[in-house]
């Protein structure tokens, strides 16, 4: 299908917004990531999504390289030309049970820290950062997409919210309606915590309990606490993702770059993460970890913890986590202690 320049190859993705294809310019003949949005709003409106991101030249941040307004069947169609990044978005990074190894959510972290630093440096809050808008670069770099509600302020100050992403929603931003570096903090903090314990945990926790009930916990502080994260997860890591979601924006990050120097500082040589079968195996070097419960019957459990080193395939036990015929809860402990182990190497 031809559309003004663009011949369209693939659909890749469609929203409320319109739908985003595969396309080559001809002029160019080039490949683009072809966003076209929807009739809806005024030509000004929808153009101000391109205008924002031809702004922005950083490694970590999707480029609007142009746009072009498209008489179509009657209407105005709004085209925006971005880089094309094949591997889609860090959602694909998941394992089975739905959730990013370590290693991977922190380097995700970083880049999304510095590409948000690049954007706030230039008076923009990027308002909608969730997993499904972190694109995975060339050079296996995270990239933040997707400027459709950005607020733009002319001194770096706090502006109107264009619209919002409810799930990742500040508690600020409910009551004043405004967003700013804050608030764009709290949603980086929302994403790494999907990212770390499973991508459906906070909409599994809205559909559960409503709107209403989510806000309150949220303001609480209730809705992401630290005894949420898996176990390989370490606190260092749970406590800055913590500070981030903090309900009281004094009590989190100052700046993106202050995040992103606490992760910096973290360095883990394992991570855990689940295989096709669902089971868990843990890395660290060249050496894969394994552990298996056997129930003895109802209330006992014998634990046996292993580590296989590659190219040689030797297995061995590692007795200090092993454990005969003791209580589920004794060895959730040592499984626990065991898996902390694999990530920190201590």
């Amino acid at each position: 299908m031809l559309l003004y320049k663009y011949q369209l190859l693939n659909l890749i993705g469609t929203g409320g917004f319109g739908e985003v294809w595969l396309a080559r310019d001809a002029a160019l003949n080039r490949e683009f990531a072809l966003k076209i949005l929807r009739p809806g709003m005024t030509v000004d409106a929808r153009l101000r999504e391109a205008q924002i991101g031809n702004r922005l030249t950083h490694n970590n941040l999707v480029h609007v390289h142009q746009a072009d307004v498209i008489g179509h069947n009657g209407a105005d169609l709004v085209t925006l030309a971005m880089d094309f990044h094949p591997a889609g978005s860090v959602e694909k990074l998941a394992n089975p049970a739905g959730y990013v190894p370590l290693t991977d959510v922190l380097r995700i972290g970083r880049d999304i820290l510095q590409g948000l630093d690049h954007l706030h440096s230039k008076h923009f809050f990027h308002n909608d950062i969730k997993p499904g808008n972190v694109l995975i670069g060339a050079q296996g770099q995270a990239l933040l997409s997707d400027y459709g509600i950005t607020g733009v302020s002319p001194n770096g100050q706090p502006v109107p919210a264009p619209n919002a992403y409810l799930l990742h929603r500040a508690p600020e931003v409910r009551a004043t309606n405004t967003v700013g570096v804050s608030s764009d903090i709290f949603q980086v903090g929302m994403t790494l915590a999907r990212l770390l314990i499973g991508l459906t945990h906070l909409n599994a926790i809205w559909a559960k309990v409503g709107q209403g009930a989510y806000e309150t916990r949220l303001d609480a502080g209730q809705l992401l606490m630290a005894t949420d994260f898996p176990a390989h997860v370490p606190t260092a890591v749970r406590k800055i993702i913590v500070k981030a979601v903090h309900p009281d924006p004094a009590q989190r990050y100052a700046t993106s770059l202050d995040m992103r120097r606490d992760l910096e500082k973290l360095a883990y040589p394992g991570f855990w993460s689940v295989d096709a079968a669902g089971n868990e195996i843990g890395q660290s070097g060249t050496c894969t970890f394994r552990y298996q419960l056997q129930a003895l019957g109802n209330t006992r459990f014998d634990l046996d913890c292993t580590q296989t080193r590659q190219p040689s395939g030797k297995t061995q036990r590692i007795a200090k986590f092993c454990r005969k015929s003791v209580t589920r809860k004794e060895a959730d402990k040592a499984i626990n202690s065991f898996k902390l182990m694999v990530v920190t190497g201590k």
